[in-house]
């Protein structure tokens, strides 16, 4: 007989997109043109991945892309290596999040599941460990961003609700203070982490601690 293996109770999504010009970081490719834009999003991904880590006994990293028609094996293996991988389903960023978290929970009995995205390069895989161990005592966990939205959200199983997600006003400042309203209208608790600052306009790239696949203080 074959010994059945236990899926991790723990589960890392990175919402992700396969480079491709023009169709990443477009705030960014405004000021600087889709070419460079480009460029500052492979080092950003390269750098995300290198910074989370790889998935442990506890934590499953996986990759959820953004469908393309680009996206094939050579692809993806290029862009995510041999990480865990599945495609983001839904018409917005809230339907994805919410069908992701709804599938890891109801399918694969996952325990706790935290999402980010590439935004934020040097996001240590400490903090993220942290926003793990913040959900045994709370429900949810949320990682404000300077520009009023987050750059990591994270929810226990059995308090998943996917009302959380819906009807924010998505890219504006009112991301943050919205969904923690969902939550504690859904009757949750949450915890904050520390407030971050995402890479999505040219003056980012000057404030944060980051610069073309490495921190600034390592030259």
């Amino acid at each position: 007989m074959f010994r059945t293996i236990a899926p991790p109770p723990q589960r890392l999504l990175i919402f992700a997109r396969v480079p491709e010009r023009g169709r990443v970081k477009t705030r960014l490719a405004r000021d600087l043109g889709d070419d460079r834009a480009l460029a500052i999003y492979e080092s950003m991904l390269r750098d995300l991945l290198q910074s989370v880590g790889a998935s442990s006994e506890n934590t499953e990293v996986e990759v959820l892309w953004a469908p393309t028609p680009i996206a094939n094996g050579e692809t993806l293996r290029r862009a995510f290596g041999d990480r865990a991988l599945a495609m983001q389903t839904g018409d917005n960023l809230g339907e994805r999040l919410s069908m992701a978290f709804s599938e890891r929970f109801f399918f694969h009995r996952t325990e706790k599941v935290v999402a980010i995205g590439v935004d934020d390069p040097t996001l240590p895989r400490t903090l993220v460990d942290q926003a793990f161990s913040l959900l045994d005592a709370c429900e949810w966990v949320v990682g404000p961003a300077l520009d009023g939205g987050y750059y990591l959200i994270g929810c226990r199983a059995a308090a998943f609700v996917g009302e959380v997600f819906a009807n924010i006003d998505w890219g504006t400042d009112r991301v943050l203070p919205e969904t923690l309203e969902r939550i504690r209208t859904a009757g949750s608790s949450v915890a904050l982490l520390p407030e971050r600052r995402d890479i999505d306009v040219a003056e980012d790239l000057n404030a944060v601690e980051w610069k073309e696949g490495r921190r600034k203080d390592e030259g």
